[in-house]
């Protein structure tokens, strides 16, 4: 295999950037003291707290937790795990890392705090038995996640490149899914090279969902949904979703092995003139949401071309980040599928900015008919949407 140049992560790009980002939070929030409690990266898109703790720290603990304490005369990183400790001395040693038990945590808190109260992040995901240990410690109340958030929106340069980076390996793993998907062959074996291709490229985390059915119905991504062998006659819809240095990139591209039947090549023109509909609308200074309904608009009048059947979508597109559903925009993009759909977006929603990054997936799914959707990562310039996925949105035939 030959030599694979692996993305240089945020720290070695911009040494100072976690710095400013720090001192920035401490002025929102009025130079308080603050305890802010981050998962690991291993729970993948299923976790909020590791991007907001990697936005501030580049730290990441993987499966295991950590506290971040954060004062305007300094900070502390506790470790839930003592086989974190050696890592973090080597590559965060300005966040005086340690290994200290989650039992002793209230000390070092108390500690911290002296007289003082604090400011929190992490409330939502801090296990039970941690926040019992520091709930005379922490008052709700003082949850400053929004402050962090906005800090979020626009991304600094350095970490600009690094979603450019995710993007670029996104299309070496859409580049192999035609070698890498035929009859005969599971959907989950097909998974399982497709990622390792990620990964050997780059990626720390790779998460992809296939679903390859005569009727596609819904993204399929665990090995228990994954395990029927494809077969000449399936539709095939792909997502990749990948992490480079905690920063996430995103796409879905879709196909089908053998003959393309006129239904799917409708369905498939439909949601690609959704997703131009909602690119178009992608303008600095605008509401997000103009994306949104303008996506919306065309899935309802596709829906409407094919009566006899029941139609249902997932969450038609969302922020990238830190966190693969990154707060702010993604808020204008209600999660539609299941039995309990979000309500929309009451309001415009977020107003565009240059230097912000989103992934738009308009999707259809028809009952008994089959299903369709298209993902392009996106980067809001001064000019309007910048797509960052080379990789054509046309119909792959196999």
């Amino acid at each position: 295999m030959p030599q694979i140049d692996l993305p240089l992560p945020l720290r070695q790009r911009a040494p100072d950037l976690h710095a400013r980002r720090r001192a920035a939070l401490l002025a929102a929030t009025g130079g308080a003291r603050l305890v802010i409690f981050g998962m690991g990266s291993a729970l993948g898109a299923g976790t909020r707290s590791h991007g907001r703790l990697r936005f501030l720290t580049g730290w990441d603990s993987h499966e295991s937790a950590s506290l971040f304490l954060l004062a305007p005369d300094g900070c502390r990183l506790l470790l839930a795990s003592p086989f974190m400790a050696p890592a973090a001395s080597e590559l965060v040693p300005d966040l005086n890392p340690e290994h200290l038990p989650t039992g002793l945590w209230s000390q070092a808190v108390t500690a911290f705090l002296g007289s003082e109260s604090c400011a929190v992040v992490g409330l939502d995901e801090m296990p039970l038995g941690i926040y019992r240990s520091l709930a005379a410690l922490l008052d709700p109340a003082t949850d400053v996640t929004p402050a962090i958030d906005a800090l979020r929106q626009v991304k600094e340069p350095a970490a600009m490149t690094l979603h450019r980076d995710g993007a670029a390996i996104c299309d070496r793993v859409f580049a192999a899914l035609a070698d890498e998907i035929a009859p005969g062959r599971s959907g989950r074996d097909s998974q399982r090279v497709l990622e390792g291709i990620a990964l050997q490229h780059g990626a720390e985390y790779c998460r992809s969902w296939l679903t390859i059915r005569p009727a596609a119905d819904h993204p399929r991504y665990w090995p228990e949904e994954t395990a029927r062998e494809a077969q000449t006659g399936d539709q095939i819809l792909f997502g990749i979703a990948l992490m480079v240095d905690g920063h996430w990139a995103h796409g879905l591209r879709m196909g089908h092995l053998g003959p393309v039947p006129h239904a799917l090549r409708s369905l498939h023109a439909g949601v690609n003139q959704a997703l131009n509909a909602g690119l178009a609308a992608l303008v600095p200074g605008c509401p997000v949401t103009e994306a949104k309904q303008a996506m919306t608009a065309h899935i309802d009048a596709l829906a409407l071309e094919f009566p006899d059947y029941n139609a249902h979508t997932f969450r038609s597109g969302h922020a990238l980040g830190l966190t693969y559903e990154e707060p702010g925009l993604t808020q204008a993009f209600p999660q539609t599928f299941g039995q309990h759909p979000e309500p929309p977006l009451p309001g415009p929603g977020p107003i565009l900015r240059p230097g912000m990054v989103l992934e738009l997936h308009p999707n259809l799914f028809l009952s008994g008919l089959g299903g369709a959707a298209l993902g392009q990562m996106i980067e809001i310039t001064a000019q309007g949407a910048a797509v960052m996925l080379d990789t054509p949105c046309s119909l792959l035939e196999l």
